[in-house]
């Protein structure tokens, strides 16, 4: 069954980062035991996959969404001689991949022609040295549709993240605990700003249940620090698909999520990935235990916009994982990915 997305209009700052796709994936599993009952939230966590949260600009009634950025073949640059002019020339070369290893996301445009196989990452770099390309915090996107959104030069980042100070309140004697300063990063959206994510849901049960699901979360939250305010968003089902459409050829996939990958596509890999492995380890849901944090076991997982070559077209690539157990039933880490297909090599 074709995926959906969905759309997150934030009401305030969100702790950590934008929710990535296994927190998307628990807290629909986890809205599902609170609606439906664990039975058939164990049915749901067999069948749902998620992408992460990417952003999306709004303006009057147009949207631009953006993708993760693939992980792309960087130039690398070696120093000839030891002349200023060639030393002048490399600095402003390495200032330009610097740039783009700053962009995190890419405008939907740009990611349609990247999994054409239009793209590469001297094409990239060419682009925004010719300043066709705009580079909006982590955002990078066409100068014409920065220009379309109101975003010209000197513009705020559409999503800033920054860390926030905290202070351990003793409860005994409601002062200050000595020494216990710590930072929490959180990140900040402008006024035109949301966030999407895509849902691919095997069975009609799961996909008719999607909405009231969504509802649940709009008046819980997702993420951590909910009772302070943080990670509260409005959701509305968005009836487009995750992904672009396939290019005609596709040689390889994109993730849109955090992959953990089984083992037959391990072993099907016939040339090397270009990945990016981040080490996952999540807190279980609180809500209902009295705030006691405990962590999930520690995964790693390959980052949302790695690529690998494609020895077979499915729907969701990879596998959730049981990550032990939590009032009585089995708590899943979602390793599932929703993939692009791209007519690139990996």
């Amino acid at each position: 069954m074709p995926g959906v997305c969905v759309k997150m209009t934030p009401c305030g700052a969100v702790t950590g980062t934008p929710p990535p796709s296994p927190t998307l994936f628990s807290a629909l599993c986890w809205a599902t035991a609170v609606l439906y009952g664990h039975s058939e939230a164990q049915a749901m966590a067999e069948e749902l996959t998620c992408t992460g949260a990417f952003p999306l600009l709004q303006a009057d009634d147009a949207c631009l969404r953006f993708y993760p950025m693939p992980v792309l073949a960087l130039p690398v640059h070696r120093l000839s001689d030891r002349t200023l002019p060639s030393k002048q020339r490399v600095t402003r070369s390495l200032s330009r991949v610097k740039r783009l290893k700053g962009a995190q996301y890419l405008s939907e445009s740009l990611f349609v022609q990247f999994v054409r196989g239009e793209w590469n990452a001297d094409r990239l770099l060419q682009e925004m040295e010719a300043e066709r390309l705009v580079l909006r915090g982590s955002c990078l996107l066409p100068r014409e549709e920065a220009q379309q959104f109101g975003l010209g030069r000197g513009s705020r980042a559409l999503l800033t993240t920054k860390d926030i100070t905290h202070n351990e309140i003793d409860r005994w004697t409601l002062a200050v605990v000595e020494g216990r300063l710590f930072l929490r990063e959180a990140t900040f959206f402008a006024p035109q700003m949301g966030l999407w994510f895509g849902v691919h849901v095997q069975s009609q049960k799961g996909m008719e249940r999607l909405p009231a699901l969504l509802r649940f979360l709009s008046d819980t939250g997702v993420g951590g620090e909910r009772t302070s305010g943080k990670g509260q968003f409005q959701f509305h089902l968005w009836e487009v698909a995750p992904a672009p459409p396939d290019p005609p050829t596709p040689r390889s996939w994109v993730s849109l999520s955090h992959y953990l990958p089984t083992p037959q596509e391990l072993q099907g890999w016939n040339t090397p990935p270009r990945y990016q492995l981040i080490h996952w380890q999540a807190k279980y849901e609180a809500m209902y235990t009295g705030g006691l944090a405990v962590y999930k076991p520690l995964r790693r997982l390959f980052a949302p916009g790695s690529v690998f070559p494609l020895t077979q077209t499915q729907e969701v690539y990879g596998r959730a994982v049981p990550s032990g157990e939590r009032l009585g039933h089995t708590v899943w880490v979602c390793g599932r990915a929703i993939p692009a297909f791209s007519g690139g090599e990996a």
